[in-house]
């Protein structure tokens, strides 16, 4: 009986043990990142930094206004890892573009941290780095998120990998069906596409309402500072 008893015991030990551990992971990424931004909140707006260190092709670390460093993971980026293929070059790249600059991070809401990092689209001085170095054939879209991520449905997450359309060469060059696309969306309104002034364009001469406006709005779409254009 006794021997019966000890087999279910020792059945039962590696499930607890894995539920903890599970807890434990969760708990020290959300503990890191909070003492890495001096905050018990997960940052949900977007902020201005510059970027300090480039781990490799989607992770960097950014140092807000305030003096907190944060590690930062591109959104929607799958980037070589170190000694595969092309890591140098997708690292060397994201170096090129965000070393020692100032950046604007957007975090993504709709995902949890990752590896004690914070999940967002990094523009830096105005560059979305996460469209550009997969429009430049250093990294791809994660397709896996196309479903979660807020920023699946960007014009650049579409084009390449999250649409129907997507170029299966991932190199950034306009298909047929994009040809016709406006060029040169201003990264001021991340989720859709409205052109850079000149002209200066007013609410009524676009058809997006409730959209998502970063600090520059060369438009003036967020009359009040919300960050939320042409909203009613």
């Amino acid at each position: 009986m006794d021997g019966k008893r000890n087999t279910r015991l020792k059945t039962k030990i590696p499930t607890f043990t894995i539920v903890i551990w599970i807890i434990y992971l969760v708990t020290f990424q959300s503990v890191a990142l909070a003492q890495a931004y001096g905050t018990t909140t997960i940052p949900t707006a977007s902020f201005n930094g510059v970027v300090t260190k480039v781990i490799d092709g989607d992770t960097l670390d950014v140092k807000s206004k305030d003096g907190k460093t944060m590690a930062i993971r591109l959104a929607m980026v799958d980037a070589p890892e170190t000694n595969e293929p092309g890591y140098t070059q997708a690292k060397n790249f994201v170096s090129q573009n965000c070393l020692n600059k100032e950046a604007v991070v957007d975090p993504d809401n709709n995902q949890n941290l990752s590896f004690a990092r914070l999940v967002a689209v990094v523009y830096c001085e105005g560059l979305n780095v996460n469209e550009a170095i997969t429009a430049n054939g250093f990294a791809t879209i994660y397709r896996s998120f196309c479903d979660v991520s807020e920023f699946a449905n960007t014009v650049w997450a579409q084009k390449f990998g999250c649409g129907n359309n997507e170029n299966p060469n991932n190199n950034g060059s306009p298909s047929k069906d994009d040809e016709n696309e406006p060029r040169e969306c201003d990264v001021s309104y991340p989720n859709v596409c409205i052109q850079s002034a000149p002209p200066d364009l007013d609410c009524g001469e676009i058809k997006h309402k409730n959209f998502k406006v970063l600090s520059t709005d060369p438009h003036g779409f967020d009359g009040d500072g919300d960050g939320i254009g042409c909203d009613s």
